[in-house]
């Protein structure tokens, strides 16, 4: 039997209640106040500079509490919930249109990008509950990882490092390293093959298990 239900499926809560519950939230009032500061910044100062200044961008960041790397590319109209719950490697992308829905903490490896319209949610609600009250894991993208234009990477998973995310793919489960995952919902589909230095060679940075070499 779930919580807050009957073997006959109703609700032994009264709904108004819980309802009512799912209004307050659970955020700290110093949190909302630069989240509201927040809000007024990133659709102004950050969503109206020009298409280059990522440098300004990362500045703007930086001043509410992200760790932003060196040389990363952040679009204009990429969006960030929480900049304190932002950690992002060197060279790090964030594209355009990409949301960072961080109500957990979201670390991004170096170098790794976040391609068009991606979807990075770091919260849930337990639906257990006819309160329904937040639910938040971290999510980690690791270093050289590609997260596919239209994707979503959902909460507490981790992209391990130099795995491709595929366009409109639904990662529900940790993406082991090295390997290109796609689908909803996303499972692994090959492992990621890296061209090396010497014309005509390659080599396999990782292998799944499972997959045929």
């Amino acid at each position: 039997m779930i919580w807050g239900m009957t073997e006959t499926n109703t609700p032994t809560l009264p709904i108004t209640n819980s309802a009512a519950a799912r209004l307050i939230s659970s955020a700290p009032t110093s949190w909302k106040v630069r989240r509201l500061l927040w809000s007024m910044v990133q659709s102004t100062l950050y969503r109206y500079s020009f298409h280059t200044c990522s440098n300004w961008r990362s500045t703007l960041l930086r001043l509410f509490g992200a760790k932003i790397g060196k040389q990363c590319s952040i679009r204009r109209t990429s969006r960030v919930y929480y900049p304190w719950l932002l950690e992002m490697g060197d060279l790090g992308c964030l594209g355009d249109d990409v949301v960072v829905y961080n109500l957990g903490l979201v670390r991004l490896g170096a170098r790794s990008s976040l391609s068009q319209e991606a979807y990075i949610c770091a919260g849930t609600h337990d639906y257990s509950s006819l309160a329904m009250p937040l639910v938040t894991a971290p999510i980690t993208v690791g270093s050289d990882a590609w997260i596919c234009a239209r994707a979503f990477i959902g909460p507490g998973v981790t992209v391990g490092d130099g795995a491709v995310v595929g366009a409109c793919a639904v990662a529900m489960r940790d993406v082991p390293p090295w390997t290109v995952a796609a689908g909803n919902p996303a499972r692994v589909i090959k492992p990621r093959v890296l061209q090396v230095a010497s014309p005509g060679d390659s080599v396999k940075a990782g292998t799944q298990k499972g997959i045929e070499e």
